[in-house]
């Protein structure tokens, strides 16, 4: 009785480390604030994401004259809506370097999926 919950507990310290290890849209922010990006608006809608429900979306611009890194960033309502979309958009041509953060997509250009990551 005592191992089984032990070995409960233990995985629901993991889901929750595994939790508390994905950024949400506000760090997300302040990684790419900190790395020198501008915020530009964006719509939802050209992303694809209107039939989805998002909590926010934003994204993130630095450098010009050829220079460009871009980021756009969708936080979803749900962890299945983001797999969802996910699943639908990853073959789109114009969502380079797609990658999920739990119930964050996010794409664009290489750089800047990479501070959305960690990597």
């Amino acid at each position: 009785m005592k191992k089984g919950l032990v070995c409960i507990c233990l995985v629901l310290v993991c889901v929750c480390a595994l939790c508390a290890c994905t950024p949400d849209a506000g760090e997300l922010r302040e990684a790419y604030k900190g790395a020198g990006y501008d915020f530009q608006p964006f719509e939802p809608q050209t992303a694809g994401a209107e039939d989805y429900e998002l909590i926010d979306s934003f994204s993130a611009v630095k450098g010009a004259n050829g220079e460009l890194a871009i980021a756009y960033v969708l936080r979803f309502a749900t962890l299945g809506e983001a797999r969802d979309f996910e699943k639908d958009h990853a073959a789109d041509a114009d969502k380079a370097g797609l990658t999920r953060i739990g119930k964050i997509i996010v794409y664009g250009s290489e750089q800047a999926v990479r501070i959305a990551t960690g990597e």
